[in-house]
């Protein structure tokens, strides 16, 4: 690790890192970076850095590695800027859902050996008030290496700080392969979480009873509706498209079939209930929900 670090944005997943990191390493020097005041005031007070400032006015000529915990979009702006004020040859990464086009405006730059990184950990929650020091208990990160001696290099230096931080997996893979899987493990959910929150708004008058009804299942189908982070990542995501054009027409054919033989569609989908139950998954990183 380190002596000093920077972490660029200190919401949910940047606050959650520096307190991993500064409870796994009491020595380490973290410089925090946020636009929002208010935010590097809370980051401080938690002593989750030791200095706090916005882009404008940070320093990060003494950091070695940067990691920018900022939504997607921000990110595709910041990751020129942030290069420009590290050391050359300095490490940085990222925290973003999506990779390929990340990982391509990173190779624009030539000051820093950029690693793509991805900690599948999270909550619906926002902001470093919603920030914990195990939030990545137990987590796979996936991380898109570059090529060469210096590029694992990086690569190391990159999953040493994830397991620092509690991170237990780390998945080595392209950018290309990262965002197809993730289409299925993260993008598609989140769209099919809002799509019934939208069938919702459209229930008319059922609506208020519908929410008063709601139990866990509206609540677990739900949670990630909404989700800035996510749906910026997922709009990046070019295998996105085609997955939600599958899912609407296997939403159609479930319709005709509850129409048609609807004790033969539920049957067909208590066979897909028992296959999911056998699946075998990540556990829950610490902090998730």
């Amino acid at each position: 690790m380190q002596e000093r670090i920077a972490i660029v944005g200190l919401g949910l997943i940047g606050g959650s890192l520096a307190l991993a990191l500064q409870k796994a390493q009491p020595g380490l020097q973290i410089v925090g970076v946020d636009s929002d005041e208010a935010t590097r005031a809370l980051a401080l007070a938690a002593g989750a850095v030791q200095r706090a400032s916005s882009l404008e006015a940070a320093d990060l000529s003494g950091c070695q590695l940067a990691v920018l915990a900022v939504p997607a979009q921000p990110l595709l702006e910041l990751i020129g800027r942030v290069a420009g004020l590290l050391p050359e040859g300095a490490v940085l990464t990222d925290v973003c859902g999506a990779k390929e086009e990340i990982v391509r405006r990173a190779q624009l730059q030539q000051r820093c050996i950029f690693v793509g990184g991805h900690p599948m950990a999270g909550t619906e929650f926002r902001g470093f008030a919603a920030a914990r020091a195990d939030l990545f208990q137990g987590a796979v990160v996936a991380l898109c290496p570059p090529a060469g001696a210096e590029g694992a290099a990086a690569t190391a230096r990159v999953e040493a700080l994830w397991r620092a931080a509690g991170a237990t997996r780390m998945v080595l893979l392209e950018p290309a392969a990262h965002d197809h899987a993730v289409t299925f493990a993260s993008h598609l959910p989140y769209l099919a979480a809002a799509s019934v929150v939208e069938a919702l708004h459209a229930a008319g008058p059922a609506q208020p009873l519908a929410r008063e009804l709601a139990a866990g299942g509206f609540r677990d189908t739900t949670r990630v509706a909404g989700d800035f982070t996510l749906s910026g990542a997922a709009a990046q995501n070019r295998f996105l498209p085609a997955a939600a054009r599958a899912l609407g027409d296997a939403l159609a054919r479930l319709a005709d079939e509850l129409r048609e033989d609807p004790i033969r569609a539920v049957e067909r989908l208590r066979g897909l209930a028992d296959e999911r139950r056998a699946m075998v998954l990540p556990p829950r990183p610490g902090g998730t929900k």
